[in-house]
């Protein structure tokens, strides 16, 4: 009798867990329901640039427009950003009526859904990790050409941000190398950080950090710290706009002639307005601009402008083709041998996380 129950206990175990973990409704799966009335169950990943990406038990991830999602109903709790550049946590579901949110402080607000920025959605008790909120791409690209001499160029790009409720992480590195025949190879390498502290929903305090080589240009090196004051003017699921004003320290290393000693370079001072510019056109080109006004303060009537726009095209998953247009100006270059214009257009092929 007692062998019996324990076989009849076991059976039951076996029963539930099987059904633990092929029954949707007992896993408490999300639930989209779409304004056609399609009805999907699966995991809510996140929303970005007005996609809504939905892990499905049956079709892996799917990217749904989040204007044809009609309702939302969600097991995990998430974290919420809104135009303002605000940050919210708890529990959330989507209705006709907006975005109803239940905070961890158990305050409930209603966002309407225009305001929605994006979601990232973590398990219950633990909030999302590094990796859930870290946004970046890898570029990498090669061209070629052939005719009377041979012209060979290699890219590759990284650039990554990372939000919190209170400050935002953001930086880039960029490598082109070319060799043509009869020539000496040139490259060219960037990197960059800044660190945005958020002192209201729009207004943000900002240090930054650059580091720039140049052989067209005949740079050695040129590294730069500083800081200043940023305002976002529009911040949307679809459109981010800020304005940037500040100051900066520069050192610049030239190459010198051949057998001349090494130096320390120049250092100076420059002030920064820029603008940092992103949207998205025709439901899938992503657009960046960066451009930057650096007056010099201790070498009269010299100043330089950064210039890099970016388009990308979502091919398939994560995987994306983009054109880079770049341009660095410098009205008064310490070497006369140096042109005043460095620019170009490179083109590669990324995946984006």
């Amino acid at each position: 009798m007692i062998q019996a129950s324990t076989r009849f206990l076991r059976r039951c175990c076996a029963i539930g867990l099987f059904l633990a973990f092929t029954v949707p409704g007992l896993r408490g799966l999300d639930t989209v329901i779409l304004t056609n009335g399609d009805r999907l169950t699966g995991e809510l990943e996140k929303l970005e640039e007005g996609k809504l990406s939905f892990k499905t038990p049956y079709a892996g991830v799917i990217s749904i427009d989040w204007q044809q999602v009609q309702e939302l109903i969600t097991v995990d709790k998430a974290e919420i950003e809104v135009g303002t550049g605000r940050l919210y946590r708890g529990s959330f579901g989507k209705t006709d009526q907006g975005l109803e949110l239940v905070t961890e402080d158990e305050q409930i607000l209603t966002v309407d859904i225009p305001d929605v920025v994006r979601i990232t959605s973590y398990d219950d008790g633990a909030p999302p990790g590094f990796f859930d909120i870290l946004e970046g791409a890898i570029d990498v690209g090669f061209n070629f050409n052939r005719g009377n001499s041979r012209l060979n160029s290699s890219s590759l790009g990284l650039r990554g941000k990372y939000r919190r409720a209170g400050y935002e992480l953001s930086g880039s590195a960029t490598s082109l190398f070319s060799r043509q025949d009869e020539a000496e190879p040139t490259s060219r390498q960037t990197a960059d950080a800044r660190y945005d502290r958020f002192l209201s929903p729009r207004q943000f305090a900002f240090g930054l950090v650059g580091l720039e080589r140049n052989d067209r240009q005949q740079l050695n090196l040129r590294s730069r710290m500083g800081g200043g004051y940023g305002y976002k003017v529009k911040n949307s699921k679809d459109t981010e706009l800020s304005l940037l004003g500040g100051f900066t320290y520069i050192n610049e290393q030239f190459q010198e002639d051949l057998g001349a000693p090494p130096n320390g370079g120049t250092s100076s001072g420059e002030a920064l307005a820029g603008i940092d510019y992103r949207t998205i056109l025709l439901k899938g080109i992503g657009v960046t601009t960066k451009f930057s006004f650096l007056p010099n303060l201790v070498q009269n009537g010299r100043y330089r402008i950064e210039y890099d726009s970016t388009a990308r095209i979502l091919l398939i998953g994560g995987f994306n083709w983009s054109l880079t247009l770049f341009d660095r100006f410098d009205s008064a270059p310490p070497r006369e041998d140096v042109q005043r214009n460095d620019y170009g257009v490179v083109t590669a092929v990324g995946y984006a996380f």
